[in-house]
């Protein structure tokens, strides 16, 4: 009779254990609490200044160098100066005869 009784005993505290267990929910804190992140607004404001920064100069990079990227041409074909005097140059046929003699030199010194 005090086994039953013992035994009863242990199974009602193991459903008791069971049903507040099931009633509370388990709270985890991944590396040491809720804390983890606090920041002043002073860093968060230069975050945002050096972030914005670093956008623009993608996007001027991809502005610039987007078709090189994209393969539509080569690196060391430049693209047109907008800061251009004239695009007339003179002896120009003597000035491509002589840019691909170098190249011809150089591929084959």
């Amino acid at each position: 009779s005090t086994l039953r009784a013992s035994g009863t005993t242990l199974v009602r505290q193991q459903q008791q254990r069971s049903n507040n267990a099931a009633n509370q929910l388990q709270r985890r804190n991944m590396g040491g609490g809720s804390h983890w992140m606090e920041v002043s607004d002073v860093h968060t404001k230069l975050g945002e200044a050096f972030g914005f920064i670093c956008w623009i100069w993608v996007f001027h990079r991809a502005r610039n160098d987007l078709p090189v990227v994209l393969g539509w041409r080569h690196p060391w074909e430049h693209a047109e100066d907008p800061w251009a005097a004239s695009d007339h140059v003179e002896n120009i046929v003597e000035l491509e005869k002589d840019w691909d003699d170098f190249a011809e030199k150089a591929v084959r010194p």
